[in-house]
C-alpha cells in the first residue's frame, strides 16, 4: 500500500444544490457482503453526497445540529478521508457510514478542532480517527452495527493502525450533567491523563474542576455507541468539550 494519493475535487455549494465534481479513489478498497447489506468505502461522487444527506437528517433530527450548507453535513476533511459505508442491497440506499482519517495519509484529524492532542499525535504509531458515525433508526440493530465494526477491523488491520481515536457526541450541554457523568466513568476507571489531552479553549467548559454535579439534575446516559467503546476497552481523555454546533 502506497502512502501516495491524488484526487481533484470542485465542491458547489448553494442553499437549494449540493454538487461534488470529484474522482473518488479510496486509499483503502473495502467490499463486505452479507445477504442484506454491502459494505464498502465510498468510490463514486454520489455516494459521498449520499453520506453528507444521512449525516445531516440524523444529526439536525437527534441533536438539532446546523450545518452551513442545508441538507448536508460536510467539512474539509470530508475530501482528506475514506468513508465506511453500508447499503441496503433490496433499495441500493446507504443506511450507514463511518468517517476514517488515518495518519498514514493525513496529519490533521477533525479531533484537533475540539482537543489538545499535539502529544498523542506526535507519539509513535498509526492512528486512525473514526468519526461522523451515524446509522438511520430503522437500521439500528445488532447486525449493522457488527457489519460496521466488522469494516473498521478491516480498515484497521489494512493500515496497521495502532491507536483507533475520536470524539464521542454525550446529547447534553449542561454543564452539572457533564460533570456528573464523568464522575461516574472516572468511578470505573475508565479516564485516563496519557498525553495530556485537554479540550482546546474555544470548547472548554468554564470551572469545569469546580463545578458542583449535583442531585437536582437528571443522570444523562451513555449512548450505545460510546458503550461499545468502552466495553471493547477505551478510555475517556481529558475533560469534556462543549459543542455548541452539535448541541452536545
Amino acid at each position: 500500500m502506497s502512502p501516495m494519493h491524488t484526487m481533484e475535487s470542485v465542491v458547489t455549494r448553494k442553499p437549494d444544490s449540493f454538487r461534488i465534481f470529484r474522482r473518488v479513489e479510496p486509499f483503502v478498497p473495502i467490499l463486505v457482503e452479507n445477504p442484506r447489506y454491502i459494505l464498502k468505502t465510498v468510490d463514486e461522487a454520489s455516494e459521498l453526497r449520499d453520506v453528507m444527506k444521512l449525516r445531516s437528517k440524523i444529526f439536525s433530527e437527534e441533536y438539532g445540529a446546523q450545518t452551513s450548507t442545508p441538507g448536508f453535513d460536510v467539512d474539509d476533511f470530508d475530501f482528506q478521508c475514506d468513508h465506511l459505508i453500508i447499503k441496503e442491497k433490496s433499495t441500493n440506499r446507504i443506511i450507514g457510514t463511518y468517517r476514517m482519517l488515518c495518519s498514514r495519509f493525513v496529519d490533521q484529524f477533525y479531533s484537533q478542532s475540539e482537543f489538545e492532542l499535539d502529544a498523542f499525535i506526535n507519539s509513535p504509531g498509526t492512528k486512525l480517527e473514526l468519526g461522523r458515525a451515524c446509522i438511520a433508526p430503522e437500521h439500528r440493530r445488532g447486525a449493522t452495527l457488527s457489519l460496521l465494526w466488522r469494516g473498521i477491523a478491516r480498515y484497521a488491520s489494512e493500515t496497521c493502525s495502532d491507536y483507533l481515536f475520536g470524539c464521542s457526541s454525550i446529547k447534553t450541554t449542561s454543564p452539572e450533567q457533564a460533570k456528573q457523568l464523568h464522575e461516574s466513568l472516572q468511578s470505573k476507571g475508565m479516564l485516563s491523563s496519557d498525553w495530556n489531552i485537554t479540550p482546546n479553549e474555544a470548547y472548554r467548559i468554564k470551572n469545569f474542576a469546580s463545578i458542583t454535579s449535583g442531585t437536582d439534575s437528571p443522570p444523562v446516559g451513555i449512548p450505545a455507541l460510546l458503550q461499545s467503546y468502552l466495553n471493547a476497552g477505551a478510555k475517556i481523555h481529558g475533560e469534556p468539550a462543549l459543542d455548541r454546533d452539535f448541541n452536545c
